[in-house]
């Protein structure tokens, strides 16, 4: 009898604190946690040149992956004044846990990496699929990431999704698609330059739209 009642108690406080994960908690005060989780690049296409610029010679898809992948990741933790992803929401107490993305990105497979004939155009529900597979080291509260779709050296171009999700469930609350301007000096500069020019645009943009439909 017990044990019954102790899960039954638990079921419903994971029900509560499921409910209480909702997009509304982005915007405001609320005592939600908001936990930026990073850039996954396990589903990105690369097109063109990944020549590493005053780096020798160009640059593979495994070099990418082991060397790229976590570089551009750190940057947003190394340098959180320029790579902004705690003001594109406002929030003074954000925190930062990105070893699940890391793990995933370590694990992408490289043979579709590079070379693909054309952009993936990844719809949202191809987006929750992705999530719903993940096992998120944080199991309460709204995770925040990047899933990058494709850097694309000819249109100088990175596309990348946006999602919040209720990491209870790993359901998506807020999905959106944005494309930044790649430039700089050196191969991980250049390509950091496209997700900035997103934080840029969520900050600056984005984030009054979304906060007059959902901040209620």
């Amino acid at each position: 009898m017990k044990r019954t009642l102790f899960l039954a108690i638990m079921f419903s406080m994971a029900l509560i604190n499921a409910k209480a994960q909702k997009v509304s908690d982005l915007f405001g005060s609320s005592s939600t946690k908001i936990i930026w989780l990073g850039i996954d690049f396990s589903h990105a296409r690369l097109f063109g040149d990944f020549a590493q610029f005053a780096e020798a010679g160009s640059t593979g898809p495994l070099v990418l992956k082991n060397k790229f992948f976590p570089a551009w990741n750190e940057l947003v933790l190394s340098e959180p004044k320029k790579y902004d992803v705690a003001g594109m929401f406002r929030k003074e107490n954000m925190l930062y846990k990105i070893n699940t993305i890391t793990k995933i990105n370590s694990n992408a497979p490289i043979e579709d990496l590079m070379d693909a004939e054309n952009e993936p155009d990844y719809k949202k529900e191809d987006i929750q699929k992705f999530i719903k597979s993940y096992d998120f080291d944080e199991k309460q509260g709204i995770g925040l990431m990047f899933v990058a779709e494709s850097m694309n050296k000819y249109r100088e171009m990175g596309k990348y999704h946006f999602v919040a999700i209720n990491l209870s469930n790993k359901e998506i609350l807020l999905h959106d698609v944005f494309e930044g301007k790649a430039g700089g000096f050196g191969l991980r500069n250049y390509w950091a330059r496209s997700f900035y020019e997103v934080i840029l645009q969520i900050r600056d943009q984005q984030y009054k739209i979304w906060k007059r439909e959902y901040g209620n």
